[in-house]
């Protein structure tokens, strides 16, 4: 019978397996869990952001200075010109370009590079701009 047994807390373990494509973790009775599918917003959020570090980086090559405001322009594949489109403001912003030209070429770029951004191909122009900010 049911009576016979009786259980303390320490006599218990109680384990949880979650079973799922979610990445999670537990720290104690906490659990996270993140869904790792990568949407096409989050894919080209992502293109927009590498695009900004390779920027940052082809200006500090090039010689400008930290507050030196620039001509950007970027062509290469359509999934790279889309995000850059889509996140010219944050784009433009980050790297101080006050004149951007996703999917277009400057005329008298300073710095003219190609890339590889996740696999896609890509050419980043720079040039400085003269004036105020």
């Amino acid at each position: 019978s049911v009576d016979d047994f009786h259980f303390e807390p320490e006599d218990v373990v109680v384990e949880r397996e979650v079973r799922t494509d979610w990445l999670t973790a537990t720290d104690g009775p906490y659990v996270a869990a993140l869904d790792p599918a990568l949407t096409p917003e989050l894919a080209a959020e992502g293109l927009a952001r590498e695009l900004v570090s390779r920027v940052q980086r082809l200006r500090k090559d090039a010689g400008f200075a930290v507050g030196d405001r620039i001509a950007l322009a970027v062509a290469g594949d359509p999934p790279v010109v889309a995000a850059a489109r889509d996140h010219a403001a944050f784009i433009a912003e980050e790297t101080l370009a006050r004149r951007f030209e996703p999917g277009g070429r400057l005329d008298r770029a300073e710095l003219e590079q190609s890339l590889d951004l996740d696999g896609h191909a890509v050419t980043v122009g720079l040039a400085r701009l003269g004036g105020a900010a």
